[in-house]
């Protein structure tokens, strides 16, 4: 690969990094404000607690989902590509729709108890 290239491929790596750490920054503090919501701010015993055990689950996917997404990323960039593509595809699509899932779930919790 010519140095271009490489720049090219280290750059747009950077670019996923950044993006998957905000999702997980969002998942994280997601998963932490609904403990908090629950904890604190939900004085009647809650109903529908199935949707925040499920956005829980959900949440922890994510999280675990884009751990993987990023060490798939660093054996991309190490071999300079073309095998981990497919892969880091698939991890992409599943880490960013189990965290619109987790949000759906967790929304539905926090509308039944606001």
């Amino acid at each position: 690969m010519s140095n271009g290239s490489t720049e090219s491929l280290l750059d747009r790596a950077k670019f996923f990094r950044e993006h998957v750490q905000t999702i997980l920054s969002l998942a994280t503090g997601s998963f932490v404000l609904s403990i908090t919501f629950l904890h604190d701010i939900v004085t009647k015993a809650p109903q529908h607690v199935e949707y925040l055990r499920r956005s829980w689950e959900v949440l922890v996917l994510t999280i675990l989902l884009g751990l993987v997404y990023n060490y798939v990323l660093s054996i991309y960039v190490t071999i300079l590509g073309k095998r981990y593509g497919r892969t880091l595809s698939v991890v992409s699509f599943f880490f960013h729709a189990s965290f619109v899932l987790a949000l759906y779930f967790m929304l539905r919790f926090g509308t039944a108890n606001v």
